[in-house]
């Protein structure tokens, strides 16, 4: 795999619209996505597995498409710049954003979903830091930035996925140099929405097991599970996911405050519905 195979990356962060990007980018012709799977997680887990390990996701690529991936963890991890930089220094970054607050509740409620957190917002942060980390925003995007140069990253906010999905599809395609690619009727809703797991024990276990089958290619046998229902199993319970609490959406906008204020700054524009209350 040479320095110009890898064209692009979706960067993330979580829970930021990077699977409804991925569910109808990976049908356009002229790009080319990991095979049997979604992410890879390459540059910030599997590094010292190598690049053929890394190219082997792509060899049913043809000639003609350009080979990028969506992998919403990349984003705040410090290495990770450095690291795809190193690999193609033409990269271009696209990075999701979306308010800073509910993008957490949103992370909250999908590591809750998956086992691997439990209790109160704040029990979950200290069990699992990232979660409020990685939406630092004016932490994280400079290191972008300063790697690929603002030519090379665009920034694409949640609220313009859900208000103007074809303007969203029109800019990216323009970015990514590809013709332009039409919004499918079933792909203009919600994705990737979280559910309390009945089991959460057998949901940590599950999503333990299937990091580890990615983790050797074995994608297929994950889907394989998916396919057959066994999510079902321990997913569904009749929990309702835990909203924010007052005091936790008082604390969380004093965390991000300045954040928002980077990210106005940076793309020049109005950003207050960030700071309401709904």
């Amino acid at each position: 795999m040479n320095s110009l195979d890898l064209h692009f990356v979706c960067v993330g962060p979580q829970r930021t619209g990077s699977t409804w990007l991925y569910q109808i980018l990976a049908h356009h012709p002229a790009l080319c996505f990991p095979e049997d799977v979604k992410e890879t997680m390459f540059f910030d887990q599997y590094y010292e597995k190598g690049l053929s390990w890394y190219a082997a996701h792509f060899t049913h690529r043809n000639e003609e498409q350009l080979c990028g991936e969506i992998a919403p963890t990349y984003f705040d991890v410090d290495v990770v710049p450095t690291r795809l930089h190193q690999l193609n220094p033409e990269c271009r970054i696209i990075i999701n954003l979306r308010n800073p607050v509910f993008r957490t509740l949103s992370l909250y409620r999908h590591h809750l979903s998956k086992g691997r957190v439990s209790g109160s917002l704040e029990e979950a942060i200290s069990q699992m830091p990232r979660i409020i980390d990685s939406g630092k925003y004016a932490l994280h995007i400079p290191r972008w930035l300063d790697r690929f140069g603002a030519e090379q990253v665009k920034f694409v906010l949640l609220e313009e996925i859900e208000s103007t999905p074809e303007t969203v599809l029109k800019s990216v395609s323009n970015f990514l140099g590809v013709a332009e690619i039409a919004l499918p009727i079933e792909e203009n809703q919600r994705v990737n929405a979280a559910t309390m797991p009945r089991f959460p024990w057998l949901a940590k276990a599950a999503a333990k097991l299937a990091t580890g089958l990615r983790a050797n290619r074995l994608h297929k046998v994950v889907e394989f599970g998916k396919a057959l229902g066994l999510k079902q199993v321990y997913t569904g319970g009749e929990q309702q996911m835990p909203e924010l609490t007052a005091s936790d959406r008082f604390w969380l906008k004093s965390q991000y405050e300045a954040d928002i204020v980077f990210v106005e700054k940076l793309l020049g524009r109005d950003l207050s519905t960030w700071r309401q209350e709904d």
